[in-house]
């Protein structure tokens, strides 16, 4: 029997494809990947979804394209899903796998095919137990593998809770959500003090007034252990300079063309 392995991230997919070429694995594999990021943005509906992603995090009309052609790919691949194909999905105990694996499940629980889920972080502690995971596509190919034997099969009851769960969370106006050991609907300016205080300390660490945005994103992704999408936390610093909290230098169209200086009030 075939197996469909359904991934949250391009480098998961291609890792596990990678997996899949070096140990000739047997049974006839393919990767299908939901390219998105279900911690941010709208739930309610594609189309509020999409033009928010291409206000907010989309910078070139190509990437609202590549975003429409990927889903497109995903609703025909699962709409002419065959019942003698297995369903692997692959996710880790963070914002973004959580709901990504409730939208699937949304999609399949109508299908005739069994489901099976492969949780990383449970995973790793047979093997890694120290290793802290922000999301499964940090992982490599041979990590992968070594998580194959844990995949468990949904039952039809979780299936349908699973699914039922993805319909209550489409009922939510948020757009932005937080793992606490569990699915948690916050406000959109939820991580501002941490931005804030990641560009103070660089600001004092490295005594510059005049700071990339990159280093302040990625000194905020190493305090906030959740997966975010970069143009998120731009978008954040952005509106805290429109707040006045920041002064800004250069261009905006460019992520790598402006610096910022934390001002306060």
């Amino acid at each position: 029997m075939a197996i469909l392995h359904i991934t949250f991230s391009l480098s998961t997919q291609g890792s596990i494809k990678l997996a899949i070429r070096q140990n000739h694995l047997q049974r006839e594999e393919s990767v299908l990947s939901v390219n998105d990021v279900f911690s941010i943005g709208p739930l309610t509906s594609l189309e509020e979804r999409k033009s928010w992603l291409a206000t907010h995090i989309f910078r070139e009309n190509e990437d609202l394209e590549l975003y429409e052609d990927v889903h497109e790919n995903w609703k025909k691949k699962i709409a002419g899903l065959p019942c003698d194909v297995d369903v692997w999905i692959w996710y880790s105990q963070n914002t973004h796998e959580e709901i990504g694996l409730r939208y699937v499940m949304s999609e399949l629980v109508h299908k005739c095919c069994m489901v099976y889920g492969i949780d990383a972080t449970e995973g790793l502690k047979r093997f890694q137990p120290n290793m802290e995971l922000r999301h499964t596509g940090v992982l490599s190919s041979e990590m992968l593998m070594k998580l194959r034997p844990d995949a468990k099969r949904f039952s039809i009851e979780e299936c349908q809770q699973l699914a039922k769960e993805w319909e209550e969370l489409k009922q939510n106006q948020s757009t932005l959500r937080m793992w606490k050991d569990g699915i948690v609907h916050v406000e959109e300016d939820t991580l501002d003090p941490i931005i804030i205080e990641c560009a103070k300390g660089l600001q004092v660490q490295h005594n510059e007034e005049w700071l990339l945005p990159m280093r302040i994103i990625g000194e905020t992704f190493g305090v906030f252990n959740d997966y975010l999408s970069e143009e998120f936390v731009e978008n954040r610093l952005i509106a805290l300079v429109k707040q006045g909290l920041f002064e800004l230098d250069g261009d905006t169209t460019d992520m790598h063309s402006y610096r910022v200086k934390y001002v306060g009030m």
